[in-house]
């Protein structure tokens, strides 16, 4: 186990600082995907009343519970933080764009509830993720970021367009949980394939699996 980690972690030095950010993000945000995710899986299943509701919320916690057991073991001794001065430039850039989705995920629920829809919460809450994916993607070129991204962009617009009430927030959700968990699932799996193969710097993968 200690040959397999030193070994990875000697290759991550010489990843690109675009490869090693790569890592980084899967890993590091591979996790917050997976917080998120809970969140709006047991608040999607909250909003379907009965214990059809009750039982969805308490399987999301045990399946995401699941991963991140399988990601802990997945990411261990890879994704560590690359210093050089390109890499230190995109940090920047992943930095500020968390803050400026923070922010906007606090703002948007204050403007829609002050408009009268305070069931656009979740909706004006979901809008903001999907831009900070494509801007990661953007960044450190990871394809499936930006198919996400863009559902979760286009997405809430048409539920809310469609939709109304605790069907909105289940809908809602349900499916940002559901996309959160597999977008995260697939990093860490995707990570599991670079221990295995010692730190490869190739990552062969094709468009929607990378």
């Amino acid at each position: 186990m200690t040959t397999s980690t030193t070994s990875t972690t000697q290759t991550d030095t010489d990843l690109t600082p675009t490869a090693a950010w790569r890592r980084r993000i899967l890993k590091v945000g591979g996790f917050i995907q997976l917080a998120f995710a809970a969140f709006w899986l047991v608040r999607g299943s909250l909003n379907i009343h009965g214990t059809v509701g009750t039982l969805l919320a308490a399987l999301s916690v045990v399946l995401v519970a699941a991963v991140v057991v399988y990601a802990i073991r997945a990411s261990a001794g890879i994704g560590g933080r690359p210093t050089s001065r390109e890499a230190k430039h995109i940090e920047r850039s992943v930095t500020i764009a968390t803050v400026i989705e923070l922010v906007a995920s606090f703002g948007f629920p204050v403007v829609v509830i002050a408009m009268g829809h305070s069931d656009w919460v979740l909706p004006s809450i979901a809008i903001t993720i999907g831009p900070l994916l494509l801007w990661l993607d953007h960044l450190v070129h990871i394809p499936r970021y930006r198919l996400v991204g863009w559902v979760l962009t286009v997405g809430p617009f048409i539920l809310v367009a469609t939709m109304s009430g605790n069907a909105l927030a289940a809908a809602t959700g349900i499916t940002a949980g559901v996309l959160l968990l597999g977008t995260a699932t697939v990093g860490f799996h995707q990570l599991a394939g670079m221990q295995r193969d010692h730190g490869s710097t190739a990552e062969p993968l094709t468009p929607l699996t990378q």
